[in-house]
């Protein structure tokens, strides 16, 4: 067997579809009601989700006509959102390294939630995650981020 594109690989293939089961999503529908307040999303708009993981708020979003394009580290993540994108939903995932973003200027906001991909990547590379997110952002564009704290870095 050959070595895992990125340390996350495996974990992500260990977790599968029961990440979705895991107590902390179950919140999903009142996050994503508060980020279409935060962020004044519309039906119509493009969202970036950033570290989407197997999808749960880009498919809450995208069945509120919010077009979403979700990018994730781990392949397996990225099958699992494909395969559960609701009927008629407008979202599309792909496999993609935050580091390194080739958007520019095509969404109207972005997210990056529950360490999607900020305190994930390595030490001095958030600065780069962020960088292209701003890049992939129009200038009017919003962001919504989640991270682990210093303490939890540290510890």
């Amino acid at each position: 067997m050959s070595e895992p594109d990125h340390w996350f690989e495996p974990l992500a293939e260990h977790l599968g579809s029961a990440y979705l089961r895991y107590s902390f999503t179950k919140g999903t529908e009142q996050e994503v009601a508060f980020l279409v307040d935060e962020l004044a999303l519309e039906a119509g708009q493009r969202v970036l989700d950033v570290g989407c993981g197997p999808g749960r708020h880009a498919h809450a979003l995208a069945v509120r006509g919010i077009e979403v394009v979700g990018i994730d580290i781990s392949q397996r993540f990225v099958d699992i959102a494909a395969e559960r994108t609701p009927a008629g939903a407008t979202a599309r995932f792909e496999r993609a390294d935050a580091r390194s973003l080739a958007f520019d200027a095509e969404f109207d906001a972005a997210i990056s939630l529950c360490q999607g991909a900020f305190g994930l990547v390595g030490a001095g590379d958030d600065e780069t995650v962020l960088a292209g997110i701003a890049r992939a952002l129009r200038p009017s564009g919003g962001f919504a981020i989640s991270a682990f704290s210093s303490y939890f870095q540290v510890r």
